[in-house]
C-alpha cells in the first residue's frame, strides 16, 4: 500500500529536460513518486526521501497497515539476518535522506568506487545499495534469504534503512522489465533487465554494468546502467560518472 503522505512530490517545471542553467526539473525525473520533495537547480537534482516503500512488506511489522506476510518464491525466507555474529529481526523505519545528483552527468576518469549505503535511488523513493553486504562481502544466501517478495530489506538496527540490492520486482512488474527504475548517484539512469525483448546478463554490459545508446527518456542517447539477474546486479562496483552526494 502506498504511504499516501509521502506521495506528495514537489515537482518544479516538468516542461522538458531543461537546458544548462535551467531550474526546470529534467523530464526524465517526472516518474518519481513517493518522495518528500524533488526539485532542481542549475547543476543538480535534489531528492529528499523517507525511504518507505509504497508496496507492502513483512518488514513493516504486523501492526502496520502496510504489513504483508512473505508470499514470494524463496522457501528459506527469514526476517532475521546474521550480521557480524548478531541476529536481528528488523522492521523498516522512516529515514530522512537527501540526494544531490548531477543533472547533466558526464563520464569521470576517476570512476570512484561505490561505498556501503545508498548509491542511488529508485523512482519510488527507495534507495539502491551496491552488491556487497554490511561486512563488504558479495551478497550470498544469507542476504538473499532475507529479501522480501519485492527484493528489498532493511539494514539492521539502529538505522533500519530499507533498500534494494537487486531487481526491484514491484517496480519492474508495475512499469515493465525494461523501464527506467531510478538513477545512481552519478546521474546516469538505471533500467530494468530487459532491452529490445531480451533479458540482459552482466556479460552483455561493460565493467560498470552499463552501456550507451538511445532510450525512451534520452532519444539522443545516454550511458545507462541495467539491472541483471547475476552479480553484480545493478553496478559493477564503480560509478561511470562523477557521483553527487547523499546525506542523512
Amino acid at each position: 500500500m502506498r504511504n499516501e503522505w509521502f506521495t506528495l512530490v514537489t515537482l518544479v517545471g516538468l516542461a522538458g529536460c531543461g537546458s544548462s542553467g535551467s531550474t526546470d526539473l529534467p523530464s526524465s525525473y517526472s516518474t518519481f513518486y513517493n518522495v518528500k520533495s524533488i526539485s532542481a537547480d542549475a547543476t543538480t537534482v535534489i531528492i529528499n526521501t523517507a525511504d518507505l516503500p509504497d508496496h507492502k512488506s513483512p518488514f513493516y511489522g504486523k501492526a502496520s497497515a502496510s504489513y504483508e506476510a512473505y508470499n514470494g518464491t524463496n522457501p528459506s525466507f527469514s526476517t532475521a539476518i546474521n550480521l557480524m555474529g548478531m541476529i536481528s529481526d528488523p522492521t523498516l523505519a522512516a529515514q530522512d535522506i537527501t540526494f544531490r545528483i548531477p543533472r547533466n552527468p558526464t563520464v569521470d576518469a576517476a570512476h570512484t568506487a561505490t561505498t556501503g549505503g545508498a548509491i542511488g535511488i529508485a523512482i519510488n523513493g527507495v534507495v539502491l545499495f551496491n552488491q556487497y553486504n554490511g561486512v563488504g562481502a558479495l551478497l550470498n544466501s544469507l542476504e538473499f534469504n532475507n529479501l522480501d517478495q519485492y527484493n528489498g530489506h532493511p539494514t539492521p538496527a539502529p538505522s533500519l534503512q530499507y533498500h534494494y540490492h537487486t531487481e526491484p520486482l514491484y517496480l519492474t512488474k508495475k512499469f515493465g522489465s525494461g523501464a527506467l527504475i531510478g538513477f545512481l548517484l552519478d546521474g546516469f539512469p538505471v533500467y530494468g533487465p530487459v532491452e529490445n525483448g531480451a533479458r540482459l546478463m552482466t556479460a552483455n554490459l561493460d565493467k560498470y554494468h552499463g552501456h550507451e545508446h538511445a532510450t525512451a527518456e534520452y532519444p539522443s542517447g545516454i550511458y545507462h546502467y541495467h539491472i541483471t539477474d547475476d552479480a553484480p546486479w545493478i553496478n559493477g562496483g564503480s560509478y561511470y560518472g562523477k557521483p553527487g552526494t547523499v546525506t542523512r
